[in-house]
């Protein structure tokens, strides 16, 4: 999910399918080198060495897309083949390949940058590969082209520094201790820079990684890696997994009006971009959301294209973030609550509510609304099942560990099918119901007073959310602007042309806490403007509180329901 064009936190997610058990077959081997020109990097060169088509005609392919960018094989150009009697090049990357059958064959090309300069908070989606003169950020859909057909086909790895100075961090260096395939090249992460900064697990941590570039505000690596080691043992122990290698990468945004993240999920790790200034507490859910996706909906079940299941692959997996940074100690109860306040007010005033399946799927990559409300409604659709499990003594839990047994026995099940399927044998009845009203149909999602234990949630009512200012445009000139006369900015004072030092509070969505900005005017002078972003109209949504009345033994035992202990 993301959010832009607003004074937004971004989240996203966008797990990506392992590769299969691969078949014996000679392996494609990868090679992986930077491109320096007068001290200065300049592209990632790509070295495939495979064998031909036994009926002579080979297709050298990119991925047909990449979070809905329909082209990613665009940022490889100087493709040349070896070996082969015929090369044509095809335009959306790749080619086609006349050689003799099985003839061996070698292709090199270069990646391209998809930046000329550093991104910033502005560019949180990163679907385009990041080279830039010390430092390069990717993920394997966006480098490395395959022989079609051979996804499962085995595969090896090889980084060649030339003596660049770089240092290297990918999941690909894990490969040779897994038997890795053409799938595991595909979903994986690779950042290098003389900058960047490794930390390496020890004892029960021992195989995590941690690598990051630049410098953030609040926080160092030590207290990065300790807070993402953390949530990564807890998630596991939720599965009953063991320890394997698993990489973090972090690397930094450059500030602009919009405080931004995101994050991309992998089998075995997971990549982040983040703006310099964000607190290491904004951070806890997209780190639990993100490792979540190494299961869901990785080992659940397979996903259509058309993103038809997001609600499960990413509204699910929201809602086990806040499940496991509770159980983790991560999140207090009251961070909980917060948590999920954001979701059901995000919920009850997105105009894209009650979007129907058809509109999600057609419009899901690029509408962001559409996008943003798959999360929401899954992560609401977890919680009213949860209770209704809760009900009968039993737990989601059950039936996201009963979709992994379905899928470990036949690997070409479907996600909705195997949680229709895992539901039905833990709860004796079908979700279809429930599933038709709110997703398919789109309909309203009321939660029910038992769905958070001994949370309190009421239906409030307030004005609508209204900054007062044109927030895209105030992103893009770097100062206020289309501040309007008669909304609530303007009246306390915040004026076009004013730039923006520093935001002192707010909440997305949420026009009851106040907003503060503090602000340099165009003669110099500083100044905290205070406001509620208050609209002309009212909304309303559902709230969670704590009851003041709770004892500590019941705030312990609604802490151990809510995890789901």
């Amino acid at each position: 999910m993301s959010e832009s064009g607003r004074e937004a936190f971004v989240r996203r997610g966008a797990g990506c399918a392992p590769a299969r058990a691969a078949a014996k077959a000679e392996p494609i081997r990868y090679a992986l080198s930077p491109v320096v020109e007068n001290g200065a990097l300049t592209a990632l060169a790509v070295d495939i060495d495979f064998r031909g088509d036994k009926d002579g005609l080979t297709v050298l392919k990119f991925i047909d897309s990449f979070q809905g960018d329909t082209r990613p094989g665009r940022f490889a150009e100087g493709l040349e083949i070896t070996g082969a009697r015929s090369v044509t090049p095809r335009p959306e990357g790749g080619a086609a390949i006349r050689a003799t059958p099985g003839a061996a064959l070698h292709a090199r090309y270069q990646i391209r940058s998809g930046y000329d300069k550093a991104p910033t908070t502005q560019d949180e989606t990163q679907t385009k590969p990041i080279i830039l003169p010390d430092w390069f950020y990717t993920v394997g859909e966006l480098v490395f082209a395959y022989p079609e057909g051979r996804y499962d086909t085995p595969a090896t790895f090889v980084w060649n520094d030339k003596a660049s100075g770089l240092r290297f961090a990918s999941d690909l260096q894990q490969l040779a201790a897994r038997h890795g395939a053409v799938g595991d090249m595909l979903d994986s992460i690779m950042i290098g820079s003389p900058r960047l900064r490794i930390t390496e697990g020890t004892g029960a941590d021992a195989g995590l990684r941690f690598a990051a570039l630049g410098t953030f505000e609040d926080y160092d690596d030590k207290a990065f890696s300790a807070m993402a080691f953390r949530v990564i043992q807890v998630e596991r122990a939720f599965w009953a997994d063991g320890s394997t290698p698993f990489l973090v990468t972090l690397a930094p945004l450059e500030m602009r009006f919009i405080a931004s993240y995101s994050g991309t999920g992998r089998g075995d790790a997971f990549a982040l971009w983040v703006g310099t200034d964000l607190p290491l507490a904004d951070l806890r859910r997209l780190l639990a959301h993100e490792y979540f996706h190494t299961w869901n909906a990785d080992q659940l079940g397979l996903q259509s294209r058309q993103r038809r299941s997001a609600w499960l692959s990413e509204g699910f997996t929201d809602f086990y973030a806040r499940r496991l940074l509770l159980r983790a100690g991560v999140y207090s109860l009251a961070d909980y609550a917060q948590a999920w306040n954001e979701d059901l007010l995000g919920y009850g005033v997105s105009p894209s509510r009650n979007a129907d399946i058809q509109a999600v799927a057609k419009d899901y990559w690029r509408d962001r609304g559409l996008e943003e409300i798959a999360y929401k409604r899954g992560a609401l659709s977890a919680a009213l099942f949860d209770a209704e499990l809760r009900e009968d003594g039993k737990s989601l839990d059950d039936v996201m560990r009963a979709m992994r047994r379905l899928h470990r026995r036949n690997s070409k099940t479907l996600l909705r099918t195997n949680f229709e399927t895992a539901f039905m044998e833990v709860s004796g009845h079908s979700p279809l119901a429930e599933i038709d009203r709110y997703h398919t149909h789109g309909g309203t999602l009321t939660l029910p007073a038992n769905a958070f234990a001994c949370l309190t949630i009421r239906t409030v009512t307030q004005p609508v959310w209204n900054l007062g200012f044109d927030p895209e445009a105030t992103s893009n000139a770097g100062v206020f602007t289309g501040v309007d006369p008669a909304g609530p900015a303007y009246a306390a004072g915040l004026r076009d042309g004013m730039k923006k030092l520093k935001r002192e509070g707010g909440a997305q969505d949420d026009s009851s806490v106040e907003i503060a900005y503090r602000v340099r005017d165009a003669a110099g002078r500083e100044q905290v403007v205070r406001y509620k972003p208050e609209g002309k109209t009212m909304v309303s949504f559902q709230r969670l509180s704590i009851p003041e009345e709770v004892t500590p033994d019941q705030e312990k035992a609604c802490v151990k329901t809510l995890s789901g202990l």
